[in-house]
């Protein structure tokens, strides 16, 4: 089957025009009307993680409370989500693999549709419905485990192995579900070259983005300047080198050497409404979705913002304001 557009083959693209037609609206109503409607949707399937990394927003705002039971999950996509026509959703946590069911009833209810981001230390399981695995990979192993623990690299690297050893899934092979995603901090910017390297022929895609401070003075922040600015020029290198692996466009990626997002932390040219966020209650996050639904949690430094998603769609000319 011939990919078209990020894996999708002509039957996949058939079965999804309603909703290829309902995004295409809401960019049209955008261009001609600054009509603000949400386009995608990010969702924190769980409020736990076997994980505790450096760099991670999460444990910022993290307070114990009850997860949602998949039914409740089902109630709010049918309420809130597919009334919103959201094109895609990311599960993202937490850990969501912690969560099978959840992933499963989101996989019932919007086949296809439904990004998976995931550490990977515990084994990928085949979701018939999925579209995709997002595996955070912070760099090549040392680095990597010393922003995620001793072990952790071994765990993610044999986990895609496996999964990807495994048999066809919807006549494509395994590989094409995973994609990596990187997150650039100022422990790991060196090895988005052999990262690279490493994976190319193993998984299907990989893209960057850079690490978001909640805080003035972050260490993990890399500041804007030449070094930052190399780091983009790499991966725009890499991207002509490596053009149907790498995902970033170079207008994307460029956008990463200065402030493309806010003031403070208020999104300004940031299009934070085109993606609506849950936490793990179900409830709005603001003002992104690194952001919370508690009005006195910590925010995000749009200024110093280095989100993929929000980028993207400023690179596509779909912005704040």
């Amino acid at each position: 089957m011939v990919d078209l557009v990020y894996g999708r083959g002509i039957t996949d693209l058939a079965r999804e025009m309603p909703f290829y037609i309902s995004i295409f609206k809401k960019i049209i109503a955008y261009r001609l009307f600054k009509s603000k409607q949400p386009m995608y949707g990010s969702v924190d399937v769980n409020n736990i993680c076997n994980l505790h990394c450096t760099h991670c927003y999460w444990w910022l705002n993290r307070k114990e409370g009850e997860d949602l039971t998949a039914e409740d999950w089902r109630k709010i996509i049918k309420e809130k989500i597919n009334k919103n026509h959201l094109f895609v959703v990311t599960l993202v946590g937490g850990e969501p693999t912690m969560r099978p069911d959840v992933i499963q009833t989101f996989c019932e209810e919007m086949p296809h549709r439904v990004c998976v981001v995931t550490n990977a230390t515990f084994p990928l399981k085949r979701f018939e419905n999925l579209y995709f695995y997002w595996v955070s990979m912070d760099g090549t192993e040392k680095i990597h485990d010393m922003i995620r623990g001793k072990g952790s690299y071994a765990k993610t690297r044999q986990n895609i192995l496996d999964y990807v050893a495994g048999p066809d899934r919807r006549g494509k092979p395994a590989w094409k579900d995973i994609w990596i995603t990187m997150t650039i901090n100022s422990q790991n910017y060196m090895t988005v070259e052999d990262l690279t390297e490493e994976w190319r022929g193993k998984v299907n895609k990989i893209g960057f983005q850079f690490h978001t401070p909640f805080a003035k003075g972050d260490p993990l922040f890399m500041p804007f300047g030449e070094k930052r600015s190399e780091v983009v020029d790499k991966i725009i290198a890499l991207k002509k080198k490596y053009p149907d692996f790498v995902i970033n466009s170079p207008k994307q990626i460029s956008l990463m050497k200065g402030n493309w997002g806010g003031i403070g932390t208020t999104p300004v040219d940031c299009p934070s409404w085109a993606i609506m966020s849950f936490d793990h209650m179900g409830r709005i996050k603001m003002p992104c979705c690194i952001g919370s639904a508690d009005p006195k949690a910590q925010k995000p430094l749009c200024e110093e913002c280095g989100l993929g998603c929000y980028s993207i769609l400023v690179a596509q000319g779909i912005v704040g304001n």
